[in-house]
């Protein structure tokens, strides 16, 4: 209702507002009371249902927490020096103690130029185009003269450009070296990410050439500390005498399987050891087939396991080879795999098909002799040019004067071969030392050319016929027509597997190699942080508070949640505000009874030495209060954990049990939503309701108020009159007299 306004009545002197405003009041009292007190109730049960569900949503944190296996996995590790390797653990991961060597650590290029500029220098107009590690373009400068030829303004233009995502450009003023005493500018190039995967060239041949960076033939113009990789070797030790080690080739993902079939071990003589039988869907997966074969019956010779290596035909991703290693060492215990019967990526023997291998006949004195200068074409098995290959001598750079080295060495053609611009994924290159064949007792090199891909359709052929014809190799010439002579003897190479023989004195253990100096992979569910080169152990250990602690949790969110539910149930006398908002209801009264009765319920899917928690050590006093002795429970963590872990979180553990009640509980369409749903409809309605009887009282108000107005002018107006005829009538008198 408006603000009431005294105002007396003109004729009646009656308070005519605050009259009317007392009667209307007192006719909407009791309906608005009424309402008033339907609200309160309805909105007080309204808050200790959210009082309610925010208990139990509480309480199912802690109940989730154990509702899984992952909670039980007891396991710590730690590193023996922190200085060199850091270590962590994965929340419920497993793993075993281990030894790690760091050899190197993952740093990124960083090029110095090694021409010194003044403030007055410019740099040539033209394109500076960068190459990542393979030697494919990036992205590209353009010099402009006048416009953008300081040094400042390439570095700003490399940092800038939209492309660049690999690397960044600074300038250092420094004591020039050539010219003591000034001072000089020099350009730094520096990969944004370690990584030899990371690594950059630069192609100045259509600008200035003093900013050429090509690894192969002029490293004379900057100063390079090459990208390195992160590498570790896990569990080294030295070999003074090797058991032979078979590698699969084959990279295996996680989710590869083995065809099914015999697998058999046989000695170098083809006598069989043992055998084993895969069988589909039963025991084809990579862990299952290193169990069969090591459970194998008569296997006394052969131990097989898994290790996670770097991919050599997808460089950048980990994959997983099967090893097999003899248990003795020598020669005599040598084993041979046949498994023609079975899955032939697992066949071994002495000449399995796989790439081409050619080695050049040509008897180079060193690997410094020199090659003639001129093209070098490498093509596929098709015939088709894959790259090309320019040998050249040393020559002097035009603008700088300094000496740009070629590559018309033995050496210098394995190494442009392996870092070919042109993005070579044919062919591998290596030198190898032997005894002459017609100097005999001199010693000799030999390039070694072989595909990077097995089979016939990996080989390759050599077109060298516009510089050393020493090199050229047709692949479709048989060493059998003597009209044609081959330059290079072929074999192939095995395929199937890597085995190493016997060694002396050679560092064991599983190389392992990234771009960053964070390992999450090398050992699953560790992370390896590299500090520093050196030898550091992981050391894996036990410890019981981490199960111990969640377990411990339970009961005090219980204890929480059991006090909660007894405040909004509590009882003091009738109509007393120190009722508990819920007092009465049956959800709350259930929710109560439950979660008790499954806390000191057996469990009937645990298997083992428990199957209650009474069991663990957890007993209610008096009081309901629910504790946990620590002495019961470490017992049973360290007798059985397994059957712990049953108890809560098996098909009827009482985690699993708690954790789904408490879900429909909480569930958008449970009891309790269900009772929100209710009140807040009726709080909706009681405000429609008192905004009806508002209507009414004001509309009784302004009735009452018009009236009122009516009757106070009817008295002004029987005064006016009144006093009329008085004067009136005093007036008469006043003559008569």
């Amino acid at each position: 209702m408006a603000a009431v306004t005294t105002t007396l009545g003109v004729g009646s002197g009656i308070d005519i507002a605050g009259t009317v405003s007392q009667l209307t009041t007192a006719e909407g009292k009791p309906q608005l009371d009424a309402i008033a007190a339907k609200t309160n109730v309805s909105q007080t049960k309204l808050s200790g249902l959210g009082t309610l569900k925010g208990a139990l949503s509480t309480f199912q944190n802690a109940v989730s927490a154990l509702d899984t296996s992952n909670a039980f996995r007891n396991q710590r590790v730690a590193s023996s020096d922190d200085k060199v390797l850091k270590v962590a653990i994965v929340p419920g991961a497993a793993t075993e103690s281990h030894s790690v060597k760091v050899n190197t650590l993952a740093n990124p290029q960083k090029s110095i130029s090694a021409t010194e500029f003044k403030a007055t220098d410019v740099v040539s107009e033209g394109i500076l185009t960068f190459n990542d590690g393979t030697g494919a373009p990036k992205f590209s400068v353009t010099v402009t003269k006048g416009s953008t030829d300081t040094l400042t303004a390439l570095r700003d233009s490399i940092n800038n450009n939209k492309n660049n995502n690999n690397i960044v450009a600074s300038i250092l003023n420094v004591d020039s070296k050539t010219s003591p005493g000034t001072t000089v500018s020099r350009l730094i190039l520096t990969s944004k990410s370690a990584g030899t995967a990371n690594g950059f060239t630069i192609d100045a041949s259509s600008g200035d050439m003093r900013f050429n960076l090509d690894k192969v033939k002029s490293p004379a113009n900057f100063n390079t500390v090459e990208a390195t990789d992160a590498n570790i070797v896990i569990d080294p030790q030295t070999l003074n005498a090797t058991p032979q080690r078979t590698v699969t080739n084959t990279e295996f993902s996680s989710t590869d399987v083995i065809a099914p079939g015999l697998i058999s071990f046989k000695d170098t003589a083809g006598v069989e050891k043992f055998s084993v039988n895969i069988k589909s869907g039963s025991n084809d997966k990579l862990l299952s087939v290193v169990d069969a074969i090591n459970n194998a019956s008569g296997n006394n010779s052969v131990v097989a396991s898994i290790i996670n290596v770097d991919s050599t035909t997808n460089p950048g991703t980990a994959v997983s080879k099967l090893v097999f290693t003899s248990k003795q060492p020598g020669l005599d215990n040598t084993f041979v795999i046949d498994a023609s019967a079975g899955d032939s990526r697992l066949n071994f023997d002495a000449i399995p098909a796989s790439a081409q291998k050619s080695t050049n006949l040509t008897e180079f004195a060193s690997a410094s002799d020199a090659i003639a200068s001129g093209d070098v074409v490498f093509k596929d098995a098709t015939g088709m040019p894959r790259f090309t290959i320019t040998i050249s001598p040393d020559t002097v750079d035009e603008v700088t004067g300094e000496t740009v080295k070629g590559n018309n060495t033995l050496q210098g053609l394995r190494d442009a071969i392996n870092f070919s611009p042109e993005n070579n994924k044919l062919v591998v290159a290596s030198i190898v030392t032997s005894d002459s064949v017609t100097s005999p007792g001199t010693t000799v090199s030999k390039l070694v050319l072989t595909a990077m891909s097995g089979g016939s359709s990996g080989g390759f052929s050599v077109d060298a016929s516009a510089g050393d014809t020493r090199l050229s190799f047709n692949n479709a010439t048989t060493t059998a027509d003597a009209t044609t002579p081959s330059n290079y003897v072929t074999l192939t190479t095995t395929s199937n597997y890597t085995t190493t023989q016997a060694t002396n004195s050679t560092e064991g253990g599983l190389s392992i190699t990234r771009t960053s100096n964070t390992m999450t992979d090398a050992i699953p569910g560790t992370t390896l942080t590299l500090v520093a080169t050196g030898s550091a152990e992981v050391k894996a250990s036990f410890d019981n508070s981490t199960v111990s602690a969640p377990i411990n949790n339970l009961a005090n969110a219980y204890n929480t949640l059991n006090d909660t539910l007894k405040q909004l149930t509590a009882y003091d006398s009738p109509g007393s505000a120190n009722n508990g908002p819920l007092l009465g209801n049956s959800t709350v009264q259930t929710i109560m009874s439950q979660v008790k009765l499954m806390l000191t319920s057996k469990v009937a899917s645990s298997s083992g030495s428990y199957n209650s928690l009474s069991q663990l050590g957890f007993n209610f006093d008096k009081k309901g209060v629910l504790s946990v002795d620590s002495t019961v429970l470490d017992a049973a963590l360290s007798t059985d954990l397994t059957s712990v872990s049953n108890v809560f979180n098996s098909t009827n553990g009482i985690a699993t049990q708690l954790n789904t009640k408490i879900k429909q509980y909480l569930d958008a369409k449970g009891t309790i939503s269900t009772q929100q749903d209710s009140l807040n409809n009726q709080l909706k309605q009681l405000t429609v309701d008192k905004a009806a009887v508002q209507a009414r009282l004001d509309a009784s108000q302004k009735a009452l108020t018009a009236q009122f107005n009516a009757m106070d002018a009817a008295v002004a107006k029987f005064k006016s009159t009144g006093t009329f005829l008085t004067q009136t009538f005093a007036a008469k008198n006043n003559t008569t007299n």
